[in-house]
């Protein structure tokens, strides 16, 4: 029987892998594909599947598969643009670990957000390793260990199935307020994995990114206010 699953990838020694899956504030797919331009990655595989949309996404006039991985000497990053259904979810993950393990990889890193409902002046990083011994490299670097809770998707099987296959696994979540996309929390989780995984590069780009958005914001919600002045107003010249 044909597996569901199938990773069309080169032979990558020792590899850091890296996943960046669309999540709570986009802040994987944000950060996954900014590491992957930053760091000059190309593509160097995808995920093939009969229960994938059959598209194309279309980057720099070039066609893509939406679930590929992008490399750089021993750094890997993988990305998918579309929501991907929780049982694919399960087939990739385990089939991305038979791969890893077989590869010694060094280590596995899952990136994403962590919803909170508010907004904080610092926003922080919460993370959890595969062991008590990663927990604590994690906390050297000034992440916060989730202690109880649940991590979904693509970053809670890979951690799993990495656990329980000997590999050094980690995932980070960004705090975020959790109802758009989020390239501050992204950068924050950057600069925790620039840390952990020894890469360099500036945020600096998603740092203007986030400036912009919150002044948006900030212009939207001006508007509001002064739309419902506007309207108490006529209310009160209509019927005071």
């Amino acid at each position: 029987m044909e597996k569901p699953v199938k990773l069309i990838l080169p032979e990558v020694n020792n590899p850091v892998f890296i996943e960046g899956y669309p999540g709570i504030g986009l802040v994987g797919h944000i950060a996954g594909n900014f590491l992957a331009k930053e760091l000059g990655m190309d593509v160097i595989g995808y995920v093939e599947s009969p229960f994938i949309p059959p598209m194309s996404i279309v980057l720099e006039g070039k066609p893509n598969p939406p679930l590929r991985f992008y490399g750089k000497e021993n750094i890997m990053v993988a990305v998918a643009d579309i929501y991907v259904p929780p049982t694919l979810v399960n087939e990739i993950a385990v089939e991305l670990i038979r791969y890893l393990r077989g590869m010694d990889a060094r280590k596995v890193i899952s990136i994403g957000g962590i919803g909170i409902g508010l907004f904080k002046d610092r926003m922080e990083v919460w993370g959890l390793g595969a062991r008590d011994e990663l927990n604590r490299e994690l906390e050297g670097i000034g992440v916060k260990i989730l202690q109880y809770g649940s991590i979904m998707g693509m970053s809670g099987k890979l951690l799993w199935e990495a656990s329980r296959n000997g590999l050094d696994a980690y995932v980070l979540l960004g705090e975020t307020f959790g109802d758009r996309p989020d390239p501050l929390a992204a950068a924050n989780v950057i600069e925790v994995l620039k840390k952990l995984a020894g890469i360099e590069l500036s945020t600096e780009a998603l740092l203007q990114e986030a400036r912009a958005i919150e002044e948006q914001l900030r212009k939207m919600h001006r508007q509001m206010q002064e739309a419902r002045q506007k309207a108490q107003k006529q209310y009160e010249s209509i019927y005071l």
